[in-house]
């Protein structure tokens, strides 16, 4: 089933809702922003569901609508070997395990009372320069996290954009396998349910051991993740930046110490594919973050000068992989 069906068939379900169209090539113009607004729950668990649902694969195109709604349950079976190490998948879900999950930061973020800035997120026009496997995958976790701040904060517009780019990175790097029959039928469940919503963003690709056969999927999964806890930190530090009140930059400061621990987690992950130059460049910068956060040994002693010069490190790093 291609993403073009899904995405018709989804999205056409919240037309009338959201007070636009689709036009004779199935796409939708002139959006209502008032109305996105009102509606931005439950669209943005469509949204998220045709990323999920592009993700689980399935049959032919079919020409009839009711043919599209019998397939979207259907998950093509992943018939690859399975011929990942078992330590470094070890690894990789036992730093998952213990690392928060970075679409639960950015909701909290939104509780901080610092305005939505748009020009905060990766520009979505920039997908296109992405040309090798880790620049896809990297900011196909920066684009997954910019997404979820668009959803928190309501901003209807900019999750369509998000969205149409998260999906076609995400093809772009083969992942329509990505998401096991469980998530499959979760997301096709919860189309007009606000329930959930962060959690199966979080499982995308973090959950889904059917996917995880070769080391080279691991490698991959590796990326996405590290890109959308980068940005996840990124958002974090930029937000605290502009917060004038104390008590909220104290709160960011405390937020970067934290990371301390996480941040060792996903140097162990990423080191384990030491024949990827690009990742470990990512990585020995990683790795340098975590040294100066790891020096601070109470959050009381994450100082704004110390804040300042390890979150020009992140912004850097974050500026990189970008471009």
């Amino acid at each position: 089933m291609s993403i073009a069906s899904i995405l018709s068939f989804t999205v056409i379900k919240f037309c009338k809702e959201l007070g636009g169209f689709l036009n004779k090539s199935n796409i939708f113009v002139e959006v209502k922003p008032s109305i996105i607004m009102r509606n931005l729950k439950s669209f943005a668990v469509a949204s998220l569901s045709i990323v999920l649902l592009s993700s689980c694969g399935g049959g032919e195109t079919q020409a009839e609508d009711k043919g599209i709604t019998d397939s979207v349950a259907q998950v093509a079976k992943d018939t690859t070997p399975v011929t990942v190490d078992d330590v470094a998948k070890f690894k990789f879900d036992f730093a998952l395990a213990n690392i928060p999950s970075p679409a639960a930061s950015i909701d909290e973020l939104s509780k901080w009372g610092i305005d939505y800035d748009q020009s905060l997120m990766n520009d979505p026009k920039k997908g296109k320069n992405y040309s090798s496997e880790f620049s896809k995958a990297v900011n196909l976790g920066i684009y997954n996290i910019d997404m979820c701040y668009a959803i928190v904060n309501e901003r209807g517009e900019d999750v369509l954009k998000y969205m149409k780019t998260v999906l076609i990175t995400s093809d772009a790097l083969g992942l329509k396998g990505a998401v096991d029959q469980m998530i499959g039928k979760r997301a096709e469940k919860n189309l007009a349910s606000k329930d959930s919503l962060l959690q199966i963003l979080d499982e995308i690709l973090i959950k889904s051991d059917s996917y995880l056969r070769t080391n080279e999927r691991l490698y991959t999964a590796s990326t996405v993740f590290s890109g959308g806890w980068l940005e996840s930190l990124y958002l974090a530090c930029k937000i605290t930046d502009k917060a004038t009140d104390e008590a909220v930059k104290a709160k960011g400061r405390k937020h970067l110490w934290d990371q301390r621990f996480h941040l060792g987690n996903l140097v162990t992950v990423m080191d384990d594919h030491k024949d990827k130059k690009e990742a470990q460049d990512m990585n020995s910068e990683f790795r340098a973050i975590h040294k100066e956060i790891n020096n601070v040994k109470k959050p009381e002693d994450m100082t704004a000068a110390k804040f300042k010069s390890i979150s020009e490190k992140i912004y850097a790093l974050r500026t990189k992989l970008t471009m």
